[in-house]
């Protein structure tokens, strides 16, 4: 039996598994209206050998075919690493990214990039800033802190409609407090600046639930940008467990939602789907993807 053939077959046992899992849901509801933006998150767990069989290599090409059957017209990733990028960009095909490491702006560190459909979507311009007392130094680290965080920004322009929105992608610290709401304090303030008054988008890893301050500070009604979670929004379809954060053990017990996809309010949010991989099939990462169709209001 070739190699080719091989590959061949492992795919198509894999798209029929994500079939049973019900991630792949049938044409007909998964089927976008036209200016309509399909908006996906997604911590794929960095690479370190740590993780034993749920190495990256192990997981790469599942990440690669389970976004490219979601068919995101946006993907915010948080962890990817540097060789977890370009194989991330042989992987997802008519795609194109955003984004720089963490640690000097270039290749050193984790990345919260941006990947966007090139037959959809324009990026018209975009940047990187940190998540610190000094957000435009590459390499800083803000407050209470365990690692340098950045946040990855564009505009977009919707080839479709001619609409332009700005969409941000980003990872709050896992340990220190002060730094996660502060983080949550400079988007606000960012985001008003990026946007000139564009709906904006933004996705990321926050490492708090509903509950905790950084949130609340993120959708605060008298911000000068309010963002939903568009979660709640009324009349969302919504589908899938109340929970991301689902570690590498089929043991664990998850039970908090940390990924969120947040949206000022000129987008209608149409359905959100936290999809479930780990239905009889290897774990993708120790996170579950965030999607959403969001639409513009005319």
């Amino acid at each position: 039996m070739s190699v080719t053939f091989k590959l061949l077959i492992t795919r198509l046992l894999f798209f029929l598994l994500l079939l049973l899992a019900g991630i792949i849901l049938p044409m007909s509801l998964q089927a976008q209206q036209p200016g309509q933006i399909k908006v996906m998150s997604w911590n794929i767990r960095l690479d370190t050998p740590a993780d034993g069989q749920n190495q990256w290599k192990y997981r790469k090409s599942g990440v690669c075919d389970l976004i490219m059957n979601e068919s995101p017209d946006l993907l915010g990733v948080q962890e990817a690493l540097h060789n977890q990028m370009k194989d991330m960009r042989n992987g997802l095909k008519g795609y194109k990214s955003i984004g720089v490491a963490r640690d000097d702006g270039k290749k050193a560190g984790e990345y919260s990039a941006v990947f966007y459909k090139k037959s959809r979507l324009r990026s018209l311009r975009s940047g990187t800033f940190w998540l610190s007392e000094t957000p435009d130094q590459p390499g800083s680290r803000g407050w209470d802190a365990a690692c340098n965080r950045v946040v990855t920004w564009s505009v977009f322009r919707d080839k479709e409609t001619g609409r332009e929105f700005l969409m941000m992608n980003t990872h709050f610290d896992h340990v220190g407090d002060t730094a996660r709401i502060e983080s949550a304090a400079l988007i606000i303030r960012k985001s008003a600046s990026l946007s000139g008054k564009l709906p904006v988008i933004l996705t990321g890893d926050f490492n708090v639930t509903d509950r905790h301050r950084a949130y609340r500070i993120l959708t605060w009604a008298d911000n000068e940008i309010v963002f939903t979670d568009t979660r709640k929004s009324a009349g969302a379809e919504i589908s899938g467990p109340e929970y991301t954060f689902v570690g590498f053990s089929d043991q664990f017990e998850a039970s908090d939602q940390i990924d969120f996809i947040f949206a000022t309010y000129q987008f209608m949010v149409l359905s959100h789907k936290i999809p479930d991989f780990r239905k009889g099939m290897r774990y993708l990462s120790d996170h579950l993807p965030v999607a959403v169709i969001l639409e513009l209001a005319k």
